[in-house]
């Protein structure tokens, strides 16, 4: 619709210009405003008003038309036609105006004063070159310079509605473009007729005048227009060199007609020119203002933008404490000023004892609650000067700059543990709380904050491992210790090089035949200096680091070569027996173990079911998912048995739920003397054969024991025999005092 009325228009347009017509004229503007009425039926724009309001401005041009070409019909002085022309323009500058307010978001102080910069300098070019030789024309009545005047007047008043509608933000659509293109010729037109001298004028501005009538009457078919008064998201339009430019030239009018005064005689009214340079003047001071603070205004989003992802950066989102990475640098920065001065640092590190067993039993979001509460604890108790963080998990920091001795940092400490250990109320529930404390202190700065973490981490192990709820101080016999762990852990890696590390083999006994059914796979360190160390006295400093898992991968692959080796010399005797590798929880945590294990078995040529792999009952607690390995491993063939159980980590009413074949009952139940020890071996024995698991008792020292294990009805035993080496020796009794048991049926060496 939109084309063919622009096509139609433009033809009776140029057939008016060919043959001039009164009726041809009137009816093109007459199709404006009937266009436009359409237009805004058709459309539905969200804000109709803009759109009657030019409408009523064509109507009120096209009677000026008929009136100015049918004198006749009314006869008034002023003459009608100029009132209808006049009253045109205040119709149309208030559709414009509110067009130009329905699109802007909000305040746009920038295209306000630029649209006034522009105006103002247009305006003050059109005033001296149109207006004011009519307004000192005293030859003409005041009433006709008036009328003369008011349509350069009128024509400003367009013009800067025009420039804001351009300065405005907003997208550019094809009926924005029209409607502007629409006051092009308009003013053009109204500027070239106020300046011509004489009765007529050029029949070509007629046909400006039409092109608008037509232009405007397109601007509202166009469906682009009822999107043309919808607010923009853009606050205030780009700063482009066009619009530079425009500014530029505008402010220059002044100027450039002082200068045409001085070189061509132009006849201007210098304190017109004073006070247009003067308006100007204050307009672009006022931009220059505007842009300051806009620049000041950007820096502060800047500098409020950069501490924001500062904070986000160095804070933690669950608490609002300083995160991990910000509190060592705090730590190193206090550091450094104790190099500096002299002044000592002290540090605490505050960990949760059993937080896994808070979020197991009443979920994360209790779990997130509850760090919250310990922070904010934490918070409310150090000082001003302290610095309190969140290093992950639930583990917290106190940073105590300037602490006088380790026995300052553990009256702090000690003024902390009582009411972080206070139970939080989380919904009505009261959930307890115990927290370990490791204190460490460097009096001088002469250390680096990740070494001061691993002190007080260090500390915080052996709160632990002394029991729940307690304070230790890193000083000279931790550090002592350190060192000795330190030294021992290079001896042992060392030691594998050299081939120090041996395994020996423990026999495991059917309890009902009292026949060797399988090993279990222990290590020994053939130390230079120390004789032949077992396990315990090196297993534990391994465990400390990722060593432990080379040294399981490392007793796996021996263990599973050494009983093929076995069976491929003695099939007959070893072809059914099993071994038993025990890992640490580092190693059944660690995405390769199932890869490990297969490497193992398959190097070895060995059976999955003749191997079984220990974890301990700590381990199942300590390993997230520990699940998820150990029936990988079952699926893949490989017994698994649960070490250490009965040292009350499992309820007897979870054993079967027990991803494993096996228990091994600890020593301690096995050979306990304690009221009710029985009885409660029996119970787990029971509980597991009811959950289809065999049942293997460790520990067990004489034939007594065995014994009583048979009426109890254990699958297995060890410990009756000592560990060798070789296991094709045949079996020695661990404890030379215990009488061998008349029923054992061990095949000795052919």
């Amino acid at each position: 619709m939109t084309r063919i009325y622009l096509v139609t228009g433009m033809i009776a347009t140029a057939a008016y210009l060919l043959v001039p017509s009164t009726a041809l004229y009137v009816g093109i503007g007459i199709s404006c405003v009937v266009a436009i009425l359409i237009g805004v039926r058709v459309n539905k724009p969200v804000k109709p008003l803009p759109w009657y309001l030019m409408a009523a401005g064509q109507g009120a041009w096209v009677t000026g038309d008929l009136l100015y070409d049918l004198p006749d019909l009314v006869s008034t002085n002023p003459p009608a036609s100029d009132l209808a022309y006049l009253a045109a323009y205040p119709l149309l500058a208030a559709g414009l105006a509110v067009l130009v307010h329905s699109r802007r978001p909000g305040r746009d102080t920038a295209g306000v004063i630029d649209s006034a910069i522009v105006t103002v300098g247009v305006g003050l070019l059109s005033w001296v070159l149109v207006a004011d030789p009519i307004v000192d024309d005293s030859s003409t009545p005041w009433v006709e310079r008036a009328i003369a005047a008011a349509y350069p007047a009128g024509d400003i008043l367009l013009l800067a509605l025009v420039v804001r509608l351009m300065a405005a933000p907003g997208t550019r659509s094809a009926a924005y473009r029209l409607l502007v293109a629409a006051a092009i010729p308009l003013i053009a037109a109204d500027t070239a007729f106020a300046m011509q001298t004489g009765t007529t004028y050029a029949a070509v501005l007629d046909g400006f005048w039409l092109v608008s009538y037509v232009l405007f009457g397109a601007a509202a078919l166009h469906p682009t227009m009822a999107r043309l008064s919808t607010p923009t998201a853009v606050r205030t339009a780009p700063f482009t060199a066009r619009r530079l430019a425009a500014l530029a030239a505008a402010v220059l009018v002044a100027p450039v007609l002082l200068i045409a005064n001085l070189t061509h005689g132009l006849q201007v009214d210098t304190w017109t020119i004073v006070l247009g340079a003067s308006v100007l003047s204050l307009l672009v001071v006022a931009r220059m203002a505007y842009n300051i603070e806009e620049i000041r205004s950007t820096a502060r989003q800047r500098d409020q933008l950069r501490s924001d992802l500062f904070h986000e950066a160095s804070h933690d989102s669950l608490t609002g404490m300083a995160n991990g990475p910000y509190m060592r640098q705090q730590i190193g920065a206090a550091l450094r000023r104790g190099r500096r001065g002299g002044s000592s640092v002290g540090l605490l590190v505050v960990d949760l004892d059993d937080f896994d067993e808070i979020n197991d039993r009443f979920g994360h979001g209790v779990g997130d609650l509850v760090l919250r509460s310990v922070g904010q604890r934490l918070r409310s108790l150090v000082r001003d000067v302290d610095v309190v963080g969140r290093l992950g998990g639930d583990q917290f920091v106190v940073l105590i700059d300037s602490v006088a001795s380790d026995h300052d940092a553990m009256i702090m400490a000690a003024h902390l543990l009582p009411t972080i250990n206070q139970p939080v109320e989380v919904s009505g529930r009261t959930i307890p709380i115990c927290a370990s404390i490791g204190v460490t202190t460097s009096m001088d700065g002469g250390t680096e904050a990740d070494h001061l973490l691993h002190e007080a981490n260090v500390a915080i192990r052996r709160a632990k491992a002394s029991g729940r709820g307690r304070i230790e101080v890193f000083d000279n016999r931790l550090k002592s210790e350190l060192r000795e762990r330190a030294a021992i852990e290079s001896e042992l890696r060392a030691g594998f090089a050299d081939g120090e590390i041996t395994i020996h083999y423990q026999p495991v006994l059917a309890v009902q035949t009292e026949m060797v059914e399988g090993y279990e796979a222990q290590l020994r360190w053939n130390h230079p200096d120390r004789g032949l160390l077992t396990p315990d006295a090196f297993l534990p400093i391994a465990m400390t680091s990722d060593l432990i898992c080379e040294v399981d991968r490392w007793t796996l692959q021996e263990a599973t070569s050494a009983l093929s080796r076995l069976t491929a010399a003695d099939p007959g005797r070893f072809g059914d027996l099993t071994v038993t590798v025990s890992i640490s929880g580092r190693t059944l945590a660690s995405a390769n173990l199932l890869q490990d294990v297969s490497a193992a078995l398959e190097i070895a040529d060995l059976a999955p079911h003749r191997l079984t792999i220990g974890v301990t009952e700590m381990a199942l607690v300590d390993v997230p998912n520990a699940v998820l390995p150990l029936s990988a491993l079952r699926h893949a063939g490989v017994f698994v048995s649960i070490d250490d159980f009965g040292t009350g980590r499992t309820p007897v009413g979870q054993i079967q739920h027990l991803p494993a074949d096996a228990i091994k009952i600890h020593s301690t139940l096995v050979n306990s003397e304690e009221p009710g020890a029985r009885e409660l071996l029996a119970l787990l024995v029971s509980a597991a054969h009811g959950s289809g698991l065999l049942v293997v008792a460790e520990g067990v020292e004489d034939i007594g024991k065995l014994a009583d294990l048979r009426l109890l009805e254990c699958d297995s035993a060890q410990g009756l025999y000592s560990a060798s080496p070789d296991p094709t020796a045949g079996p020695v009794l661990m404890h030379p005092s215990a009488r061998r048991a008349p029923r054992l049926r061990i095949v000795p060496d052919q």
